[in-house]
């Protein structure tokens, strides 16, 4: 079983630096920039989401992330206490994502981007390949 990491935040939109920092030093030295770049980006997307549309803003609210890695994979937990997710797109409807437009860009990218996504009512299960 690997080792977990958990960080929790209060549902406000300051709160997402900290996240990413927190991801971003348990990244191992020797992963590839690429996937740096798609962990920190899905990250800061979800977590965003969470305290946005999970939390509704509301800074009493917590969203707890989780963190665990190994040599094959990483895997990233976030749960708020929402109501819960909407189902995920599709590829193919992911693959239609318009960059700039704010409904459902976070949950699109992590379609196209994980090597697995799970979605349990308000928790959410990212998993990238190393």
């Amino acid at each position: 079983m690997m080792p977990k990491d958990t960080l929790i935040i209060n549902s406000t939109i300051e709160e997402v630096p900290k996240v990413y920092t927190w991801v971003e030093t348990r990244l191992d030295a020797g992963i590839s920039s690429k996937v740096r770049n798609k962990v920190l980006l899905i990250s800061q997307e979800i977590v965003t989401n969470a305290i946005v549309h999970g939390n509704m803003l509301e800074a009493s609210k917590k969203v707890v992330i989780d963190f665990q890695s190994d040599d094959e994979k990483i895997i990233i937990t976030m749960k708020d206490e929402g109501e819960g997710y909407p189902p995920l797109p599709t590829k193919e409807e992911a693959a239609e994502l318009d960059y700039l437009s704010e409904g459902g860009r976070g949950l699109k990218l992590a379609v196209l981007t994980c090597t697995e996504i799970e979605v349990n009512k308000n928790l959410i299960k990212l998993v990238f390949e190393i």
